[in-house]
């Protein structure tokens, strides 16, 4: 017991405060230590769902409790101690999962450090830190992924550690598919990605993953040095651009000599779950179609102009060839392609071409400032609005208003002005929709591919907050992003090798064979998607098995889940994109 002690002066009272404070830490240490091993007692449930990577300091921090009594959250130290505590907020149901949903918002809380969040009828959550590094890791990761996706090369320990394999899909001997307007022989087409979790490479997936992965080195050019540990690394060069140039090197091989693109470099189906130097398929050119060339028109048009500083004879060779295909594309506007009835992979297939013909035209005209792309622009308007659906590979009309609003860009500054607005105004609607929604995330449609739409949404929030400089803006993409590392219906981290619950089982051939437990790191996977195209049924019984039907539940970690559980180039960009983003937080948004 502390006794009353009579304050005759400063140093006195200095010396008694000091007497106090030494009384209480021993006081109050061995109830801390008491608690954590209590606390350390609790199961993390799957009732607490938050972003099991964490939260920067100074962003907005939340997390949801579903099905709780309770009135209140405390957030819980290393030492077992209680360092904060609030009030958990009703937030109703959130009908995509038929969740009851309270919220504990401790975004006042910035002390950096490792925590977790207690909840008196629900235990306790899994762990996670307050730091401002917090996505340096899952960011590098999620770029070197593309190094292990490499097809035609050797994947080599010094690089992948234990994630190597031998020279795979060398793609010098392709044959030409009827589909592709030649009638016989063969091509070399080797380097490029793999698409997926299978072994093909496809032009109008290319596109979008090449693009979202330039914009990133156009907007953040410091954010990835040379030094990734990839082969080209040291080169002096950005290994981010290295990587890019590893797929442009293949998607180059498949320009026609009339300027029109091939479509895909597959086999004839889909190889079984193999390795891939087993993978002994004849390998195919496939077809041709409009947005095969407007893919390569515009991803080639956008290259050029980041190589034209660090290689002026490749930037004219790139703008060539996106010029070519341009002119192929307007001469050939309505080419659709449709698998030929002997080819079973991959199809993109899209009608409407209208979002497409803008990207290229909007990256032609940036790269060139020529008339043609300005007036084709003028002649063919396309809104901003970001529409979710499950043909992801379509919505490519937003990568044109980024460029457009770039500083270079050579339009009116009334013009740019425009496009900002558009891009503000979409983000505000989205933010309306995740402030209504009870787990504060703006998307409430899942399909095929729906992380890839959240972080979609969370890229246009930070175009927003870049255009802007608007705080609200960043809170959105940050909560946005937590949605990807485990504030979802499911409490899974959607990203391999991130969280304390990661996806384990990606409907991935390299990671599915190699042997090891654990995938590759890096890569997200497609998430929930109440089609569920691989559920078990009569016509499919080997199918899968899902626990819920509920939308936004409709996700099992499996390999066989290919509806809700592969990966994908195209989805990676964007992770790559907001993850670097979110690293430069402090010189974007204030």
């Amino acid at each position: 017991m502390l006794l009353p002690v009579k304050i005759y002066n400063r140093s006195v009272m200095r010396r008694n405060i000091l007497l106090y404070f030494v009384l209480a830490i021993a006081i109050l240490s061995p109830a801390c230590n008491s608690k954590k091993a209590a606390y350390d007692r609790l199961v993390p449930g799957d009732n607490i769902r938050l972003n099991q990577l964490g939260y920067l300091p100074g962003s907005v921090k939340r997390a949801v409790i579903v099905s709780s009594l309770s009135y209140e959250f405390k957030l819980i130290d290393t030492a077992g101690c209680e360092v904060y505590s609030g009030v958990l907020e009703d937030k109703g149901v959130w009908e995509p999962a038929k969740d009851t949903v309270k919220i504990a918002d401790f975004s006042s809380f910035d002390k950096p450090g490792k925590y977790r969040l207690y909840v008196e009828d629900k235990g306790i959550s899994y762990p996670f830190e307050i730091g401002p590094g917090i996505y340096d890791e899952i960011f590098k990761a999620s770029v070197k992924a593309y190094y292990m996706q490499r097809a035609s090369t050797a994947i080599e320990e010094k690089f992948a550690g234990k994630f190597t394999h031998p020279m795979a899909h060398p793609d010098t001997l392709c044959w030409f598919h009827p589909s592709s307007g030649r009638k016989s022989g063969s091509m070399s087409s080797p380097r490029g990605w793999y698409d997926a979790g299978d072994y093909n490479k496809y032009i109008v997936n290319a596109g979008y993953t090449v693009s979202m992965l330039l914009n990133l080195h156009e907007y953040f050019p410091d954010v990835i040095s040379d030094d990734l540990n990839i082969p080209e690394s040291g080169n002096g060069v950005s290994d981010l651009l290295d990587e890019i140039k590893w797929e442009l090197d293949w998607a180059e091989t498949m320009q026609d000599k009339d300027g029109g693109v091939f479509f895909k470099l597959t086999s004839k189906r889909f190889s079984g779950f193999i390795r891939p130097e087993e993978d002994t398929l004849p390998r195919f050119v496939v077809g041709k179609s409009t947005t095969s060339a407007l893919n390569f028109a515009a991803m080639f048009a956008q290259a050029s102009r980041v190589w034209k500083a660090i290689d002026p004879a490749l930037s004219e060779r790139y703008l060539s060839a996106a010029k070519k295909a341009w002119s192929w594309a307007v001469k050939n506007p309505s080419v659709i392609f449709r698998n030929p009835p002997d080819i079973s992979t991959g199809a993109y297939s899209h009608t409407d071409f209208s979002g497409d013909f803008f990207w290229a035209a909007a990256e032609l005209l940036v790269t060139t400032g020529d008339r043609e792309y300005k007036e084709f622009i003028k002649a063919h308007p396309v809104d901003f609005t970001f529409i979710s659906g499950e043909n992801w590979w379509t919505s490519v009309k937003n990568l044109g208003y980024y460029a457009l609003i770039l500083p270079e860009s050579k339009i009116d500054e009334s013009e740019k002005a425009e496009y900002r607005n558009a891009i503000l105004a979409d983000a505000d609607r989205l933010l309306a929709d995740l402030e209504a929604s009870p787990y504060r995330q703006p998307l409430n449609s899942f399909v095929w591919g729906s992380n890839s739409d959240i972080l979609d949404l969370a890229v246009i929030f930070a175009t927003a907050c870049r255009i802007s400089n608007d705080r609200k803006y960043f809170d959105a993409a940050t909560e946005t992003t937590d949605y990807i590392f485990g504030k979802n219906a499911v409490g899974y981290s959607f990203v391999t090798g991130f969280g304390s619950k990661p996806s384990m089982n990606p409907h991935f051939r390299l990671s599915a064979t190699d042997g090891i437990d654990e995938p590759i790191p890096g890569w997200v996977v497609g998430g929930p998607n109440s089609h569920l195209q691989d559920r078990r049924s009569e016509r499919n019984p080997n199918g899968v098995v899902y626990f819920s039907a509920e939308p936004a539940e409709c996700y099992m970690d499996l390999v066989e889940s290919y509806a809700s559980n592969e990966i994908a180039i195209n989805w990676n960009a964007p992770l790559a994109y907001i993850t670097g983003f979110l690293v430069s937080h402090s010189k974007n948004c204030k």
